[in-house]
């Protein structure tokens, strides 16, 4: 075949000799790129029996593997090259479909067999684009090659290439290792399938990163920098994606993506980082890094299989929308292709195996670092490289900055099979933000709508476990406004909430849409201040702080009321914790008492975690230092639970006025029934003339501790009861008197009687004095 390709190609070349010398003498350099061009163009065509000028340039049928020559050449012209079918020389852009429509990556069952057959046409050595960017020609018009195989993965080390360097469609079936590389163009491997580790290292990309509807099976980038964006839609990581030291000036996207672990640790985004839909399988860990925005619209994780009963089941977490629902997504269709369905399946059945011992069953299997013996003998790591043994799912952004906003929600909580009630041994599923700062808007929505994936109600019993085992925590978040769905109030969910600071507070049922992204809510709404008392009763952290900014916020946008009832529900809960140390009982009578009471009857830890020992005869000798300590923060307790009764911590000045009302009305009461007494008659005054009743102004002048309205009312000769009619005949101290203007029938108290007359209006005298000092503590220290 090599002679008659040479026999037909030599006339054509003969009689185009006499155009090569002139331009070989004018530029050498151009010329010797187009002689190559030329020669291996006419040696293509007429290998393929054909008039190289009539027809396109394509290999001939059978297994024949192309030179490296020819490929050049082919680049070298400004085109691409298609080697699936067979290889091709087309132009840009068109290589694509040709790929496509042979089955290409996605239409081979088996690709080790692939591999074995040594003529496949569409194979491609380790090096071969090694080889290609040593051209110059070839350098400065950019390497596309779609549909290739390479059995022996790639290699690329120590290069400059000036164009782009694009492998889409292609199969590789070893490592792709791409270490101190700098690419002035795009890097391309959409539609490819990557079955072993794509690492990047130490490489500056000057174009952007595309992966669009690819399949890795592991993924490790560190120290790259990308000028452009990093597209891995519609993709699947198989195994764990670890971007350490990532710089990246576009947008950063993982959307509609499948992986089993992603962790972006130290990483620059100057755009968006791009979570929505996707799905993750054990965790989502963000940390130490710089972002412009964050989306997580409808991303989280699948399901958790349980195969078994009880505390020794088998349980597993696996994707669930990524494999299946309507319509089929790009995912799906790689999941059901042969070659990766097998992938999938051994690793099921690998991590599904129940012989494992008791105390590591309670883990999560196939999400920690394994190995595992090939056929011919050799280990190589499976499971999740350098991760321990999760017991959670966890989706965490920790000590991270977001210039713009994040959008978190809905959340796909991992869950069982649809419509089933989580047992009480399944595994939890967190969403944390730990310390992170976020410039525009937080909008967090932790449900969504559907619900149909809401296994309990509110009235359920089991709602309680279910909602443990879904836990949104935010530690230490600042942020320039929070927007909250709460029609969440009624699903299953807890918090873990403490640090918070922000500046205003919305109402949002956006789903974290673009505009609330940018950090600007569309027609914003304030909460009612019920909603935000029931959505921090979910939080189960051993801290108030998070009323303190939600109150602020109130305060900020005029709705004083507001902000005071929260305030009021802090204090509340904090005295009732102390309340709680004290008498255990008082706790179910508090707001959030439950927890209270769970905390006050739970014995201390150590460090440890273990409580601590008690020494021989199970007593404890307490200092002096500890009971001055006890007694003063019983007397501080006693203090605080009192301003809260008189008038709500302080912050209600005026609820004392109801409790003077109260005590003036119960001393009245029992001066004039208890006590029978209906007036009094001041000193140097006649008997028989007109008594002075005990009326509020009476009562009002002994109630206040320091100023006297009238020195009457405390120099008094002698309180009088009215006299009944058995009392009045032949009695000689009944006198007939005026009160208020009637004339009625009276008698004198005796001792005994004013002595009980005299300790009322003592006690009401110190109710005076300590509701003086309640409205001086209030009003000084209230707003504190």
């Amino acid at each position: 075949m090599y002679s008659l390709a040479h026999r037909t190609a030599r006339p054509a070349v003969a009689r185009l000799g006499r155009f090569a010398v002139p331009i070989r003498s004018a530029v050498p350099g151009l010329a010797r790129a187009l002689t190559r061009a030329l020669v291996a163009t006419l040696w293509l065509a007429a290998a393929a029996g054909a008039d190289p000028w009539s027809r396109g340039l394509a290999y001939p049928a059978g297994p024949v593997r192309p030179e490296i020559d020819a490929i050049a050449a082919c680049l070298a012209a400004g085109r691409e090259m298609a080697m699936a079918p067979r290889p091709a020389c087309v132009p840009r852009g068109s290589g694509a479909a040709l790929a496509e429509k042979a089955g290409m990556p996605l239409g081979e069952r088996d690709w080790s067999v692939a591999c074995a057959a040594r003529d496949d046409p569409r194979r491609l050595p380790r090096d071969a684009v090694a080889r290609l960017a040593g051209d110059p020609a070839v350098a400065r018009a950019g390497i596309r090659i779609v549909g290739a195989l390479f059995c022996d993965g790639l290699a690329l080390a120590d290069l400059d290439l000036p164009a782009p360097l694009l492998l889409d469609r292609g199969v590789f079936a070893g490592p792709v290792e791409l270490r101190n590389l700098h690419l002035k163009g795009d890097l391309g491997l959409d539609n490819a399938v990557l079955l072993d580790t794509l690492r990047l290292d130490t490489v500056r990309i000057a174009g952007s990163v595309r992966l669009d509807r690819s399949f890795v099976r592991r993924l490790r980038v560190v120290d790259t920098r990308v000028d452009g964006s990093w597209h891995q839609s519609t993709a699947i990581v198989f195994l764990d994606a670890h971007l350490v030291r990532l710089a990246v000036a576009g947008d950063l996207e993982f959307d509609r993506a499948a992986v089993s672990r992603l962790w972006v640790r130290a990483a620059r985004v100057g755009g968006t980082l791009a979570l929505d839909e996707s799905e993750a399988r054990c965790a989502v860990r963000i940390e130490a890094s710089t972002l412009g925005a964050l989306t997580a619209r409808d991303a989280g994780f699948g399901k958790v299989v349980t195969i078994g009963v009880g505390p020794l089941a088998t349980r597993y977490p696996w994707w669930r929308h990524a494999i299946e629902g309507r319509p089929a997504t790009h995912v799906q269709t790689m999941f059901r292709s042969a070659a990766i369905a097998a992938i999938a399946e051994a690793e099921r059945r690998r991590i599904a195996v129940p012989e494992l011992p008791a105390e590591e069953n309670a883990l999560l299997r196939g999400c920690r670092e394994e190995t595992e013996t090939q056929l011919d003998g050799t280990a190589r790591t499976v499971g999740i490289d350098g991760v321990v043994a999760p017991r959670r799912l966890k989706l965490v952004v920790a000590e991270t900055t977001i210039a713009s906003g994040l959008c978190l929600g809905p959340i796909a909580w991992g869950t069982p099979r649809d419509g089933e009630v989580p047992d009480p041994y399944h595994p939890a599923t967190v969403v944390a933000l730990d310390g992170t700062t976020i410039g525009g808007t937080l909008a967090v929505d932790l449900w969504g709508d559907d619900r149909s994936v809401q296994t309990v109600r509110l009235a359920d019993p089991a709602f309680g476990r279910v909602a443990a085992l879904h836990v949104f925590a935010a530690t230490g978040v600042t942020a320039s406004a929070v927007a909250l769905d709460f029609s969440d109030l009624d699903r299953p969910w807890v918090g873990r909430l403490d640090g918070l600071r922000f500046d205003r507070l919305v109402k949002s049922r956006q789903h974290c849409s673009g505009e609330a992204a940018a950090g600007a809510a569309a027609a914003p709404a304030a909460p009612h201040v019920v909603e935000v008392l029931r959505w921090l009763d979910r939080n189960q952290a051993p801290s108030t702080q998070p009323f303190a900014p939600f109150a602020a916020a109130f305060a900020a946008a005029g709705a004083s009321a507001e902000a005071d009832e929260l305030r009021i529900r802090r204090r509340s809960i904090e005295v009732c914790g102390r309340l709680a140390r004290w008498l255990p009982p008082v706790a179910r009578f508090c707001p959030d008492g439950a927890r209270i009471a769970a905390a006050a009857e739970s014995p201390p830890e150590s460090p440890t975690g273990t409580p601590p020992e008690m020494p021989a005869g199970g007593h404890v000798r307490a200092g002096f230092g500890s009971v001055v300590s006890g007694a003063g923060d019983l007397i501080g307790t006693g203090v605080a639970a009192a301003m809260w009764a008189f008038a709500d911590h302080g912050l209600r000045p005026g609820k004392l006025a109801w409790w003077a009302a109260g005590a003036l009305a119960a001393v009245w009461i029992v001066l004039r029934f208890g006590l029978g007494v209906v007036g009094f008659l001041p000193d140097g005054r006649t008997a028989g003339g007109r008594l002075w009743p005990i009326g509020p102004l009476f009562l009002i002048d002994r109630l206040i501790p320091v100023y006297r309205v009238r020195g009457e009312h405390y120099a008094v000769a002698g309180f009088f009861r009215r006299a009944d009619a058995t009392e009045t005949e032949g009695s000689a101290d009944a006198l007939e008197t005026t009160l208020r203007g009637r004339k009625i029938v009276v008698r004198p108290v005796g001792d005994a009687a004013r002595h009980r007359i005299e300790t009322v209006l003592t006690i009401l005298r110190v109710t005076g004095v300590v509701l003086a000092a309640a409205l001086l503590a209030a009003l000084f220290f209230g707003g504190r």
